[in-house]
């Protein structure tokens, strides 16, 4: 086959194609403020039943017979994100299926662009069960078979709490008892890979049976494709402000099929749009360059109330602006309501949006260091910071490891005094989270065995300004890096419970006992040092002010918590939240505070598919352990390349990625874990452009196969192609992107940039990087397409090459 790659030259520029048919309005018809959702039947398939009203069930609900309380569940219909639902009967006997390969039929099949199920799995999460993945197999009037994968989250989790659009504030056991844990059923979007592109679905096969987490699925929709060009799927209020003013969120799509990537008159192209209202004025206007066909862009727009006490999104509808022309889509704004000012009150606390800096930080160094790094000792895969519980566990590797190293009267907090701090030079440190790349940092505060390396006042004396180092080490921290690296924001971890502190014991289960602990070979019972008299109440004397001594006196920028549980935190966030927003800085919090935090943590695993929250990894450069563990060989640490792959994956989905150091007891890092984290950096300080401030490219976030391995981001005006394996002299790749004529390609390279041959036919974009010295060292390779100017026209070129 002959194939015509073009030379594009740097200035080549593409003709202006219009929204639709020339001359026409954007997508001539494209007003419809979301695409039309279908609903599909679930009656014949409902085989369980998963709510009740006071705790009756029929055993197979949730897992072990637990029921979601009806009385907070949506009747007959329902809609979120602008797709519809339609609900079972909630006092039927069954009212939801509990998937097992059911082959669920389109009534009218056509081609879909994306799949939406309101469900969640059937198991508990905890402490390391994160969400689980499953895929549904869909099947094709041609006979064809596509995967498409998504993930599952638990209905209710031990110690993270999730944000979901149904919630109820406890659930039913299986014998009707209340338990107190928030729990959710959620609306889980599942994206169509390209593969199915122009092909018109027949049926969707559910997955399972699964023995971890089953699916319970209670309503699916689907949204087929459209002929519009221009559909808006979404548009949110948020607590989020910028520049003194709230911000307000709007999904804007392109429902066309992807099938239509070659016909540039399905493609919206050099259009600006606005959001105003009868009861807000829009402050400023977005532009889109270029939106394909089955793709999509998240807008934000600052807002500000007209006179009068306003606090609905009234009139609210979008001004698109195609060259001189502008068309007007009505649009209904939901989530949080038009505000004044940027208080909260305790009930509002789950409202909170994450910052616009933590989307686009993308990499933070995690930092676990404590008296656990003294002993600095695990079995793998066990955590060396969990030394305290192995020990006092009948762990028998530690309990052996302890009982040779130390002998049978020596407690854990016997490691105190020898936990000196010696060598601990936070200015060091922070040389080597700014060498890495990394853009935000969190620093263990206080981890599960209650030892705090900050001042804590009045709550304890068991901190490191007391004891041990005799120093306040999160403020030399702090300090080092607001003087020498202001760039960074600051965060930092707290555990809400404390294992063997005597007053969590009313509160404690799971792996969090609480009362003192009793020596493994003595049976004795363990001081538990530094604890005060005057502290009565764990929640109110020790774990709330603790936590608000951390955002008032350390200028904390995000509150990394752990475990969750038994809380008050509603009470310290909604006065920081204002108080940031007061003073013109937007703060975060994870999902482990025991409120609904700003993103979700898997730890030491990643997701497989962009999310619809926003989500961080958190794994360590030790592949078993957080804190130091002294048993790790050197050569088991991730490599640069590991560090940079990872990453790469997780923003190409849509992720964060929090890496962890384990430094040693003295306070210095070992270098197999600081020179790695050098190397990934000088592979950012090149490339970082196509990390930082990206954003995902939903429809097709990866291409693994036949030998090639990439993954994309990009920004308004660019998109980038990451290669995980070293090109050859051609790099094929059989998707659909976001590329057209006149663009120009290049190659980031250390002696600049290298403008690059490219053609984009049959669907594959064939890149000519025969000119190009790659080296056999390096840790991945990007190209960068630079859009071209949508106003000016395209300079034609001769074919370079005849064929490839």
């Amino acid at each position: 086959m002959m194939l015509k790659l073009l030379l594009l030259a740097v200035g080549a520029l593409a003709s202006q194609v219009p929204l639709g048919d020339a001359g026409s309005a954007p997508g001539a018809g494209a007003g419809a403020s979301t695409p039309r959702s279908v609903q599909l039947d679930l009656s014949p398939y409902l085989n369980a039943k998963a709510t009740s009203v006071n705790g009756e069930n029929d055993g197979k609900g949730f897992r072990n017979g637990s029921t979601f309380p009806s009385e907070y569940l949506p009747i007959d219909r329902w809609s979120d994100s602008g797709v519809d639902f339609v609900l079972p009967d909630w006092s039927g006997t069954k009212d939801c299926v509990k998937a097992d390969k059911q082959v669920i039929h389109l009534p009218d099949p056509t081609e879909v662009r994306s799949i939406h199920i309101l469900g969640a799995g059937e198991d508990a999460g905890g402490f390391l069960f994160m969400e689980t993945h499953e895929t549904l197999t869909l099947t094709f009037e041609d006979g064809g078979k596509v995967h498409a994968p998504f993930e599952v989250k638990h209905w209710w989790s031990h110690h993270w709490t999730n944000k979901s659009p149904i919630r109820a504030p406890f659930h039913y056991l299986d014998e009707g008892v209340k338990s107190y844990n928030a729990s959710h059923l959620f609306h889980i979007p599942v994206t169509i890979p390209p593969a199915a592109a122009g092909r018109t679905l027949t049926s969707v096969r559910l997955p399972g049976p699964a023995e971890k987490n089953a699916l319970k699925v209670f309503a699916m929709s689907y949204v087929p494709v459209t002929s519009e060009v221009m559909a808006v799927q979404w548009a949110r209020g948020t607590r989020r402000w910028e520049n003194g003013h709230q911000i307000v969120e709007v999904l804007l799509t392109n429902p066309r099929s992807v099938s239509e990537h070659g016909d540039e008159s399905s493609w919206i192209r050099d259009v600006g749009v606005k959001l105003q209202g009868e009861t807000f004025k829009g402050l400023n206007e977005r532009r889109v360059n270029r939106l394909m066909p089955g793709d999509e862009v998240l807008l934000e727009f600052e807002v500000e109330p007209r006179a009068g006490s306003f606090e609905a999104f009234d009139g609210a509808h979008l001004q698109v602006r195609y060259g001189d022309r502008i068309e007007e889509i009505p649009v209904e704004v939901s989530g949080v309501r038009l505000l004044r000012s940027p208080d909260y009150t305790e009930d509002e606390i789950e409202e909170h949006s994450r910052p616009g800096w933590y989307d686009g930080a993308k990499f933070g160094i995690f930092i676990h260091w404590g008296l656990f790094s003294v002993p600095a000792f695990a079995a793998p895969p066990q955590y060396a910071e969990w030394y305290d519980f192995w020990l006092h566990d009948g762990e028998k590797p530690t309990e052996n490891h302890h009982l040779s190293t130390y002998g049978a009267e020596f407690n854990y907090d016997d490691f105190i005094p020898m936990f000196t701090a010696d060598k601990y030079n936070a200015s060091e440190w922070m040389d080597v989270i700014a060498a890495s790349g990394a853009k935000y940092f969190v620093f263990t505060t206080k981890h599960h065995d209650g030892f705090a390396m900050f001042d804590t006042k009045e709550t304890s004396d068991r901190n490191s300004l007391l004891l041990g180092p005799k120093r306040d080490i999160l403020k030399e921290l702090m300090t080092a890096a607001k003087d020498e690296h202001p760039e960074l924001k600051r965060g930092t971890y707290f555990s809400l419970p404390e294992w063997f502190n005597p007053l969590y014991a009313p509160h404690g289960r799971l792996s969090f006992p609480g009362g003192p602990a009793l020596n493994p070979f003595t049976r004795e019972e363990e001081p538990f040092t530094g604890q005060r008299e005057s502290a009565t109440d764990f929640i109110e004397d020790i774990q709330r002010p603790q936590m608000e001594i951390l955002v008032d006196d350390y200028d904390v920028d995000l509150l990394w918590c752990d475990i969750g549980l038994d809380n008050h935190s509603s009470a310290v966030f909604s006065r920081w939240y204002a108080d940031a927003a007061r003073h013109g800085r937007e703060v975060a919090i994870n999902n482990r505070c025991g409120v609904g935090g700003d993103f979700d943590t898997p730890e030491m695993t990643r997701f497989a598919t962009v999310q619809p929250r926003k989500w961080e990894t958190c794994a360590s450069m030790d592949p078993h352990s957080f804190g130091y563990n002294k048993d790790t060989k050197d050569e088991e640490y991730r490599s640069a390349e590991d560090v940079v792959h990872s990453l790469v994956d997780i923003v190409a989905k849509g992720g964060n990625f929090l890496l962890n150091i384990g430094p040693r007891a003295d306070g210095s890092i070992p270098k197999a874990q600081s020179e790695p984290l050098r190397e990934a950096g000088e592979w950012l300080k090149l490339n970082g452009r196509a990390i930082y401030d990206t954003t995902p490219f939903e429809p097709y976030p990866e291409h693994n196969a036949d030998g090639v391995h990439v993954e994309f981001t990009r920004k308004p005006d660019t998109f980038y192609i990451i290669s995980l394996k070293k090109p050859g002299r051609t790099l094929a790749i059989s998707a659909p992107l976001p590329v057209l004529a006149g663009d120009r390609i290049v190659a980031i390279a250390p002696d600049g940039d290298k403008t690059i041959k490219w053609l984009y036919e049959d669907g594959t974009l064939m890149l000519d990087t025969s000119g190009i010295e790659f080296s056999d060292g390096g840790i991945a390779w990007v190209f960068e397409v630079q859009y071209a100017d949508p106003r000016q026209s395209v300079e034609k070129h001769e074919p370079v090459h005849d064929e490839l």
